[in-house]
């Protein structure tokens, strides 16, 4: 008996896989790759195709056909129990372009292929195949490709089985198709934060790159939220809300325009500035600082927390509306501390009084040494708000530092008063008469701006970072050292005069 021939084998599978005029018989032939005659009314393209807009490439694909004919068959498979093809990896845009040439010319080429077929495998075999073929060739867009891999995480996932994400790229990788597991939680983070309200923008064809500010952008900005004690449930809708704006038919989003809008609003509802919530912002652009040596690297995370749960101390009820106060002096100061007035003792007898933490002092502190030392810190704090205008900011302790934030002093704020109010926020410990929503951390990016302006040159790597606030003249420079000085000896006059 002669080995059957190649037409032979075409008609076995026409007879199995195509039905006849009053019965379907489809008891598959036990085959391996085939080639055959298919002609468009026995072929359907793949439903679950990844690509979801027109190929860029569609016009030339199509003027290409049109004058030389398919390069290489398709290849086209069959589920079970189906009497239709269907393509079995890419070739759909090409499929597509047989049917519009049959339709404009008829001509019998357009109307019968020749495809190679091969058995059916799973549905995620399929899928992952048209995956890489796509991709490959075809230009998908990164929301395209997102949205096949979460498709094909669920199909591998049978039953109560649930894949990481790096199981997943490993599923992948080993059917063809090589991903990272950083790519695909940066395909899930925009499948969950960015499509649901941009997918304009998205099958626009908006890349990797924007995609990931955008996703950094997201997770930055809920981390100041988080700070700041928002509520969790809100963050996720204002979030939606701003971005539901930028949604467009160009794969194009201005995110300095949706990050101002973004802060915008936050600030709104955290009751901060602005400007705050900005410097926040170029600060979580930086790097977290090396580990001290001995020091495992969660340590200043674990610190965050802890000062975050410092902070978390209940509000106080909101002070009745202050008066606006005038710049406090030395002698007001005095006066309000109770004290007479201040002599004029030098800086280095009051230095006299004062030894370093945990060292016997020379002498015994006198009540009189730290009071006055108070008065001095405050007068200085006093005439750093002054040089703000900012006279309201500061209010005299009889206690502490000596001085306090007043209440409403954040309502109206200019660059400079915005350095002053957080250089002074920053000096003042937990433990003093301040808010905690007063009790902010001095960026890195201020500290530089205010004290030497470095903020403002540019670097090699990178262009000019500026943040709005202009270094501090070296008269105020000078004050703040003092002040510094004198809280410092402060605290360790106190510290002594308990012992």
């Amino acid at each position: 008996m002669k080995p059957p021939t190649s037409e032979d084998i075409t008609r076995q599978l026409q007879q199995a896989h195509f039905p006849q005029k009053h019965r379907c018989d489809l008891a598959a032939a036990s085959v391996g790759d085939t080639p055959m005659m298919v002609s468009l009314e026995q072929l359907r393209p793949y439903e679950l195709n990844p690509r979801v807009v027109r190929n860029p490439l569609y016009d030339d694909i199509k003027a290409s056909i049109r004058e030389r004919g398919l390069d290489q068959p398709p290849a086209i498979t069959r589920r079970p129990n189906e009497a239709h093809f269907i393509i079995r990896n890419g070739g759909n845009t090409r499929l597509s372009i047989l049917g519009e040439l049959w339709q404009e010319t008829r001509e019998e080429r357009f109307f019968r292929i020749h495809c190679l077929f091969r058995p059916w495998q799973s549905e995620a075999h399929a899928l992952l195949g048209h995956l890489a073929e796509s991709d490959l060739h075809g230009q998908l867009t990164f929301i395209e490709r997102a949205l096949a891999v979460a498709k094909l995480k669920d199909m591998f996932q049978l039953g109560d089985t649930r894949l990481t994400q790096r199981e997943l790229a490993t599923r992948l990788s080993e059917g063809g198709y090589p991903i990272s597991q950083s790519h695909i939680s940066r395909m899930f983070d925009a499948l969950e934060h960015l499509f649901p309200v941009i997918p304009q923008v998205l099958y626009a064809g908006l890349g990797k790159p924007a995609i990931g500010r955008l996703i950094t952008l997201r997770r930055r900005a809920e981390s100041i939220w988080n700070q700041y004690f928002g509520s969790p449930d809100q963050f996720p809708l204002l979030w939606f809300e701003v971005l539901s704006a930028f949604d467009g038919e160009k794969p194009e989003l201005d995110a300095s325009e949706l990050q101002d809008e973004l802060i915008a609003r936050m600030a709104v509802t955290l009751e901060q500035t602005p400007r705050l919530l900005a410097l926040e912002l170029h600060q979580g652009q930086r790097p977290p600082p090396p580990a001290l040596p001995g020091e495992s690297p969660a340590a200043s995370t674990t610190l965050e927390r802890q000062t975050a749960a410092l902070k978390k101390e209940p509000e106080p009820e909101p002070a009745e509306a202050l008066q606006p106060l005038q710049a406090p002096r030395l002698p007001e100061i005095r006066q309000a501390l109770g004290n007479g007035p201040l002599p004029d003792k030098p800086l280095e007898k009051l230095k006299e009084a004062s030894s370093p933490v945990g060292a016997a002092p020379s002498r015994p502190a006198s009540l009189d040494d730290i009071s006055d030392l108070r008065a001095n810190c405050a007068a200085l704090a006093a005439d750093l708000a002054a040089y703000a205008d900012a006279s309201d900011m500061i209010s005299p302790l009889a206690d502490g530092l000596g001085f306090t934030l007043s209440p409403g002093y954040g309502e109206r704020l200019s660059p400079r008063h915005t350095g002053i109010q957080l250089l002074l926020s920053a000096l003042l410990r937990l433990q003093d008469d301040v808010t905690w929503k007063e009790r902010q951390p001095l960026p890195a990016a201020l500290f530089g701006q205010l004290l030497i302006g470095v903020y403002d040159l540019p670097f090699t790597d990178r262009p000019a970072l500026t943040v709005g606030l202009e270094r501090l003249p070296d008269a105020q420079l000078e004050q703040l050292f003092r002040l510094i000085r004198h809280a410092r000896q402060l605290i360790e006059l106190t510290l002594s005069s308990t012992r």
